[in-house]
């Protein structure tokens, strides 16, 4: 019985490491460019991650900008619902979290840099994205999202930064292959970034892989004058 499992194991194994690292196709989305670019930002403390957009990829009519008319940015994050609304101090929690299924919420709040200050000593990326990887992460949100009939988004409470922030009712359970940093590699994904989103576990390796592929300024696609 022992070479059977055995052999069991190391299919398992090997399946899992397969998952994790065949690389996928490229993101079909156009590069940015000298004439074509939108900076994001991607905020971390190392495990979490966020991303801050300008309001201006979002349509007039976005039920986030909606939400809070008078945003100039906004800084998004996405999570399991009880884990991301506690502390993150309590481990049980945390692994509870991972069995689905875990309902999914948004954390959405507004002008960053300054409200990412919430997520306590964190580091900055800029990430360089094509207006159509802005839209197409504009999309990969409104996905993601929950709306009521009326098409606006769904509060289950409020936010990390009170009467800044909301969290939101969103699609998909939270669990081991779709924690909050796999989805942000995701959207990041969506937006041309290509990196492997399913081993994306924490954020700071996270934010190591988008610096690798050295889209990480529109600034750096100036050309010399």
């Amino acid at each position: 019985m022992r070479r059977p499992i055995a052999a069991g194991v190391a299919i398992g194994a090997f399946a899992v490491l397969a998952y994790l690292c065949v690389p996928l196709p490229a993101p079909n989305v156009a590069a940015p460019s000298e004439g074509d670019c939108v900076e994001l930002t991607l905020f971390t403390n190392g495990f979490h991650t966020d991303i801050a957009a300008p309001v201006s990829i979002f349509p007039e009519a976005h039920p986030l900008r909606r939400l809070y008319p008078d945003a100039e940015s906004f800084l998004i994050g996405w999570g399991e619902e009880r884990f991301y609304f506690s502390d993150g101090t309590d481990v049980w929690l945390g692994l509870d979290a991972l069995i689905p299924p875990s309902p999914s919420v948004m954390h959405i709040t507004y002008n960053a840099p300054a409200v990412a200050a919430y997520l306590g000593p964190n580091a900055e990326t800029p990430v360089a994205v094509s207006t159509e990887g802005a839209a197409s992460l504009v999309a990969f949100v409104d996905r993601a999202l929950v709306l009521d009939e009326s098409g606006d988004v769904i509060r289950t409470s409020d936010g990390k930064i009170v009467g800044r922030s909301s969290f939101l009712r969103t699609r998909g359970s939270f669990h081991l292959f779709n924690v909050c940093n796999q989805w942000m590699a995701r959207a990041l994904r969506a937006a041309g970034i290509n990196i492997n989103a399913r081993a994306a576990w924490l954020g700071g390796p996270l934010v190591r892989a988008v610096e690798e592929t050295g889209r990480t300024s529109c600034a750096a696609l100036q050309r010399p004058r």
